[in-house]
């Protein structure tokens, strides 16, 4: 908590929902909380069934719930994710966890209760690693660093592109210690922090995609089996609702594009996690130990599907929080989630522009007529109102000092006329290759039709 205080910003937990699983009955098991699973399908309106083996579901139209009893996993419409706690019997009862109804199941059934306050103006996306911290590193030599930067860069894109301000940690091969990168978030004014790495594992045969968020007060992380030990809150511990909603929604996104192997929604207290000063989550791509996914990530291709799998399940976040305000507040029963009308103005598809190998720049390819085209590597891009011809390119930026200094900002782009996001400056390190950005834009409005 003291990060926060030095910092000097107020951070006010959501407003209570209606009709929320605290006014359910709790029972007291084995020094924890608990709710009984028939109550809270009960508050749903939604039937509960026992079809058979472990299995316990609460399903309706739009809402599918499925537990595994005396088991922490279970199945939020279709997306596998982790309980803080097993689903036990309490007198009788199937129940699940207090911190687990609250901060888990009610939040991904009824986001607009929880999203109203909530910011969609700037994303904070942290590289994992870099300068003299490779991270992890497959048999082949690559590098996490290296993997994380690109796939950062090229998330940046494509929200830039979507009219996101974003903030990076670093843009370039650069050394930040853990304690620092929470802190620049905060200076950043972000209102969604994504740390972005690669996962390693004993067993070469471990693949597949998992996302991590912070773990409730009082409950151990995903990796502890055990419900005994002293777990005191954290700072970011005052976002448990949205950090599940944002968590989700990456997660499921970049699960459905990739179609790697799904590991689920798990809890952490990680650094960078517990003491971020906004919704945060951190994202696993894969398993630079596996040699199929190693493979992959070092495809300039992979890794662009990658970035908008995140891309993308931030911007259905960001969805979410705006229709929570609209909502201002949620039924008992969320409705089913429809296509956005009169969505906002996308910008045109970015034409086809073949990169360098070793930098992000401009070729002799024609810029389109309604793009400003900045000089590489100033710290704020600003989109033209108008078609103005391409300045000439400046002297390339100097290297960072070594010092704490502002992150990087790059502001939004205007609505009109079509914008192409700048070119994007190189990492000090940069791989083989780079492939252009997509020629299709996300949908910022898209948002997937179950949450």
């Amino acid at each position: 908590m003291a990060l926060v205080l030095a910092l000097g910003i107020g951070l006010a937990a959501p407003e209570p929902a209606p009709a929320q699983v605290r006014t359910l009955k709790a029972m007291t098991y084995a020094g924890k909380r608990y709710v009984a699973l028939k109550d809270l399908a009960a508050m749903y309106g939604l039937p509960l069934a026992l079809p058979g083996g472990k299995t316990i579901l609460i399903r309706g139209q739009y809402t599918s719930l499925q537990f595994t009893a005396d088991g922490r996993q279970a199945v939020i419409n279709g997306s596998p994710l982790w309980l803080h706690a097993p689903v036990v019997k309490v007198r009788g009862d199937w129940s699940i966890s207090d911190a687990d109804a609250q901060f888990v199941l009610d939040p991904l059934v009824r986001p607009s209760a929880y999203l109203g306050a909530r910011g969609t103006r700037t994303v904070v996306l942290d590289a994992g690693h870099g300068g003299k911290d490779p991270g992890t590193m497959g048999r082949s030599g690559l590098k996490e660093k290296d993997i994380a930067l690109d796939i950062a860069l090229r998330v940046r894109a494509h929200l830039a592109a979507a009219g996101v301000r974003v903030v990076m940690t670093r843009d370039v091969d650069r050394f930040w210690a853990l304690e620092d990168r929470p802190y620049l978030a905060a200076r950043g004014g972000g209102d969604a922090f994504v740390s972005i790495h690669m996962n390693a594992a004993a067993s070469r045969t471990v693949q597949g995609v998992e996302t991590f968020v912070t773990a409730a007060e009082q409950y151990p992380p995903t990796a502890e089996p055990k419900l005994t030990g002293r777990y005191p809150a954290v700072p970011n511990n005052q976002f448990n609702h949205s950090n599940t909603i944002l968590g989700h929604q990456i997660h499921r996104a970049l699960v459905g594009i990739t179609r790697a192997e799904d590991r689920g929604l798990k809890r952490a207290r990680f650094v960078v996690l517990r003491n971020s000063a906004m919704p945060a989550t951190l994202v696993e791509c894969g398993f630079l130990s596996n040699p199929q996914e190693e493979q992959k990530l070092a495809t300039p291709s992979y890794r662009e599907v990658v970035a908008q799998g995140i891309a993308q399940g931030i911007l259905n976040y960001f969805a979410l929080v705006h229709r929570a305000k609209v909502e201002m507040g949620a039924p008992l029963i969320q409705a089913p989630t429809r296509v956005v009308t009169s969505p906002a103005p996308v910008p045109a598809p970015l034409a086809p522009t073949p990169m360098a190998a070793r930098a992000w720049g401009p070729t002799s390819a024609p810029a389109p007529a309604a793009v400003s085209a900045p000089a590489p590597g100033p710290a704020v891009w600003v989109a033209a109102p108008a078609p103005v011809p391409a300045p000439a390119p400046g002297p390339a930026p100097a290297e960072p000092a070594a010092s704490v200094a502002p992150p990087r900002v790059e502001a939004a782009p205007a609505s009109a006329p079509p914008v192409v996001a700048a070119p994007i400056p190189a990492p000090a390190r940069t791989l083989s290759a780079i492939a252009p950005p997509p020629s299709k834009l996300l949908n910022p409005n898209l948002v997937t039709r179950t949450q």
